[in-house]
């Protein structure tokens, strides 16, 4: 399973890729989360209005792609993802965004990678053909899609590209939707499942993580502490919080035995 592939203390997981220094969320992000030595990489799953699998964190385009660039678009506002097909989503800049906004300020540092600009959003299939490739294991938030309770078909088609890529041993996957993760469980006892929270703990956490027969709990840095991470380590559940950039604060949770989920990998390996 996942945490076979990654070590048992100071887990290092590259949020969105390196994403202090390459625009989040793409290929280009992937590769420099590896390269500069990330045990793991955290990445967002939606759908294409056509149906398909893409990766992209946001609801609405305009924060990390040049559709405001676009006079074309114009009348589409709010360039929600799910208007949009597989087609027209690829045909974004979802790079040169981060050249021009400079959101960590490493382009002005000259520590930036090159070639931001020209950026596609990535495929679910690209994503986990590369992991496959290269054995890199990745963490899988699938987003809520806040509608029907139907929508929870965005699992099945995530498990079948698991399937199909080769990859189940190599994922970790997440959500804050956790019908999802109930729906993932119920589909396959195998799956590595990560429950995530942000501002409060679930009520009766350990059992509540034990229904789903989770490998691990995502807290947000704010509700993660050492006692959790101790209760939890001694039933065997992984603790990795996020998203935690104060390096200071990294090594408190690092030290403590959790894993911490960051946009700054590089600082920490």
């Amino acid at each position: 399973m996942f945490f076979d592939h990654v070590p048992k203390r100071n887990l290092v997981c590259a949020h969105r890729g390196a994403r202090s220094i390459a625009p989040e969320n793409t290929l280009l992000a992937l590769r420099i989360a590896r390269d500069c030595g990330a045990h793991c990489w955290e990445t967002d799953v939606r759908q294409a209005g056509s149906g398909e699998l893409i990766i992209f964190h946001d609801d609405t385009l305009e924060r990390c792609t040049d559709i405001c660039e676009r006079p074309e678009a114009a009348a589409l506002k709010p360039w929600k993802v799910e208007n949009f097909s597989q087609e027209e989503l690829r045909r974004l800049d979802a790079g040169a965004w981060f050249l021009k906004n400079d959101p960590y300020g490493t382009v002005a540092e000259g520590v930036a990678v090159a070639g931001l600009g020209g950026q596609q959003i990535p495929l679910l299939r690209e994503v986990l053909e590369f992991t496959a490739k290269h054995r890199f294991p990745v963490n899988l938030e699938i987003k809520d899609l806040q509608g029907p309770e139907g929508d929870a078909a965005v699992v099945d088609a995530v498990l079948t590209m698991i399937h199909e890529t080769g990859t189940r041993d190599l994922v970790l996957l997440s959500s804050f939707r956790h019908e999802y993760l109930y729906r993932a469980r119920s589909l396959s006892r195998e799956i590595a499942i990560a429950v995530l929270a942000v501002g409060q703990h679930p009520p009766d956490l350990l059992n509540y993580l034990k229904s789903f027969a989770a490998a691990a709990y995502h807290p947000g840095q704010e509700i993660c502490d050492d006692a959790l991470i101790t209760t939890l380590g001694e039933a065997g559940i992984r603790v990795n919080s996020w998203t935690v950039n104060d390096m200071t604060r990294a090594q408190q949770i690092l030290s403590a035995g959790a894993g911490v989920i960051t946009d700054w990998p590089q600082r920490l390996i």
